[in-house]
């Protein structure tokens, strides 16, 4: 086979990139990118989760209500649901750490406004322009792992990343139950968010360390680059530079779609439409409860019998768990599939919901605790990788954003705000079986017509198959 070089159609030199890059082992840079993606993941999710202890802390402090409860928690949710749309269509058009360093910028400045803040209005205010540039932020490394790390150990990348989630949530949770007595209620929380504008002193490493996407820069003409980015990780694993490398069916896809120009309405046409739904649904299961065990877990354990300091520490303890889980489904999601992982994991999330409201001994109620933190967290690598999985390379973020927005929406905004209002007028048995049982109908899409998307290229996965067959018609009858 020929060389591919630059007597070669653009077409195949970037599919011969593309397989390389994809041929690459796991070597120290992608491990280098993989932590400081895992790092960005800890400061976001930091602030993120810091209104957990802040809202503990001051439910008594502001005599708050259940509505005004619901408020603050969903303020900062909502944020991220009307910035996510917008970040992806600057990040599928201007690039991925571009929208990464705008969005911790502004999330780290209103974090820390928000410790000023008067009353319920004020918070709320702050935290809903802080979650304008979390939802600029969160989906971004998943769309980095699923372009940088091969087809291989994609989803085991995005598994040990995405652990460090639930590290840091514990870690806010711990912070809060540091500072309960042993600073007035009326300093706790201020510190709590001033911590929370930390975030903002990364941005320089960002700049400095962290490439942009590869397959993004392909898109924008960008291939020296790509080049220089793929004969470095070929040079650190000691791989020859091979020009002849090429996936046929990638290169297929490539063809297919080179002059096709897309727009945020292919979602809503075939093939897409289908696998948003399917894709969108996947995501909700976990989002059904994480938002409800990660804001209120405190005030639930509380609820069950701890008391107001050991309930911080518990609730910490449990989101500590969740690094072990969620590590290890990322590996899971590469060996069995994303799919049928995802139906497995979040069917035991649904029991372990069902168990909580039981009225177990104290035994089950920690066995159920420890199961439904553990195994949604866990939910959270497969969904969100097979998310972005399901589109091509120009639509990936903006699909994504779409299921981020409208999941956090439903999960974040609406469940968020019903929950202590249901809390206070219904039976806790009722109220988790509620929740399982949309936990188990948001999953059964995917188990009935979702597609294996584990060892196959995202341009694969990603690809409208509708016009590759068209390609292929068009060619059998030349």
């Amino acid at each position: 086979m020929p060389a591919v070089g630059s007597g070669a159609s653009d077409l195949a030199v970037q599919e011969n990139l593309l397989a390389r890059l994809d041929r690459v082992p796991v070597n120290r840079h992608i491990l280098f990118l993989v932590g400081l993606l895992g790092v960005i993941w800890i400061l976001e999710a930091f602030d993120i989760g810091i209104i957990a202890p802040v809202l503990f802390i001051l439910k008594n402090e502001w005599q708050l209500s259940p509505s005004s409860t619901g408020l603050i928690g969903s303020a900062g949710t909502l944020g991220i649901v009307l910035g996510l749309l917008p970040a992806g269509r600057i990040a599928d058009r201007f690039g991925r750490k571009t929208t990464l360093i705008g969005g911790i910028i502004v999330f780290s400045i209103f974090t820390f406004a928000a410790a000023f803040s008067h009353n319920v209005t004020h918070l709320a205010i702050y935290r809903f322009l802080a979650g304008l540039g979390q939802g600029a932020v969160f989906p971004v490394p998943y769309l980095l792992l699923s372009e940088f790390v091969n087809k291989q150990w994609r989803g085991t990348a995005v598994g040990l990343a995405n652990s460090l989630l639930g590290f840091s949530y514990g870690l806010n949770t711990l912070a809060g139950a540091l500072v309960v007595g042993r600073l007035p209620a009326s300093d706790a929380w201020q510190t709590l968010l001033m911590i929370g504008g930390v975030p903002i002193l990364i941005v320089p490493f960002i700049i400095a360390f962290l490439p942009e996407s590869p397959r993004f820069l392909l898109k924008v003409g960008k291939i020296d680059t790509v080049r220089a980015f793929v004969e470095k990780l070929e040079d650190l694993s000691h791989v020859p530079h091979d020009e002849t490398l090429i996936d046929r069916d990638s290169l297929k896809v490539l063809e297919a779609t080179a002059q096709r120009r897309v727009s945020i309405f292919d979602l809503f046409r075939y093939p897409y439409g289908m696998r948003c739904v399917v894709a969108y649904l996947a995501l909700l299961s976990p989002f059904v409860c994480f938002y409800v065990i990660t804001i209120y877990g405190p005030s639930i354990l509380q609820r069950m019998g701890a008391g107001k300091e050991n309930a911080l520490y518990y609730t910490s303890g449990l989101l500590f768990l969740t690094v072990i889980s969620t590590a290890i489904a990322g590996a899971v999601g590469d060996k069995i599939s994303r799919r049928w992982g995802l139906v497995i994991i979040m069917t035991i999330t649904a029991i372990g919901l069902a168990a909580l409201g039981a009225p177990l001994p104290r035994a089950g109620i920690i066995t159920a605790a420890i199961v439904v933190w553990a195994f949604d967290y866990a939910g959270f690598p497969l969904a969100k990788l097979y998310m972005a999985e399901q589109f091509p390379t120009r639509l990936r973020a903006t699909g994504s954003m779409l299921g981020e927005s409208i999941t956090r929406f439903l999960g974040g905004v609406v469940l968020v705000y019903l929950f202590p209002i249901m809390s206070a007028v219904m039976d806790a048995s009722a109220l988790y079986l509620i929740l399982a049982v949309l936990t188990v109908l948001c999953i059964l899409p995917i188990w009935l017509l979702g597609f294996q998307t584990s060892g196959v290229s995202v341009e694969q996965t990603g690809t409208d198959l509708t016009a590759l067959a068209k390609i292929e018609s068009q060619k059998a009858v030349s």
